[in-house]
């Protein structure tokens, strides 16, 4: 049951409110910013992301081996990529401009002069009890090389065959492959 100093009290809030300047405007953005933050957990949640190890690393090259040794002539072959560095996150922030317009009045041209200030702080949430950076994406470290060693790595056939495979599944420049004869 509504009493009428209940009534009375959320229009005296109502009246507060609607004195404040740019409400809507202060309203928007927040509801807006809001919208952005959840819309990225729900990405990151979703796409569940782990981060690369290397036992990641190990065991691609294993699975790169196992598809490599099906090529006609290769044989058993053993695989070593190395990176250059490690992989990198691209992170979210949360991006505050603050514009002050004045007008020189001074001289007879009425100037505006308008001055921004931007401040970028990175968005933290909490995954596990543990305050961490808002992860947008993981951009992967660098093939720097790769050895194969494999028992057909001696026909140059091969070696071509291999090497077009390995630049067709890793995106790589030929020239950071080397193929070798397994002893």
């Amino acid at each position: 049951m509504t009493t009428n100093n209940d009534a009375a009290a959320k229009v005296g809030i109502i009246s507060k409110l609607k004195s404040v300047k740019h409400i809507e405007i202060i309203v928007a953005v927040t509801l807006i910013a809001v919208c952005i933050l959840g819309y990225f957990i729900y990405s990151q949640l979703k796409n569940d992301t782990k981060v690369s190890t290397a036992s990641d690393s190990e065991e691609l090259s294993v699975k790169i081996a196992d598809i490599i040794s099906e090529i006609d002539g290769v044989g058993k072959c053993e695989i070593l990529i190395t990176y250059d560095g490690s992989e990198r996150y691209e992170i979210a922030y949360d991006e505050e401009t603050v514009t002050t317009v004045t007008t020189d009045s001074d001289t007879n041209s009425n100037r505006v002069i308008e001055n921004s200030t931007t401040t970028s702080t990175p968005v933290i949430i909490t995954v596990d009890g543990k305050q961490q950076p808002l992860v947008i994406s993981t951009i992967p470290a660098e093939i720097d090389g790769i050895v194969v060693v494999a028992e057909g790595g001696d026909d140059v056939k091969v070696k071509i065959d291999i090497i077009n495979a390995l630049c067709a599944l890793l995106k790589v420049d030929g020239s950071k492959i080397k193929v070798y004869k397994m002893k």
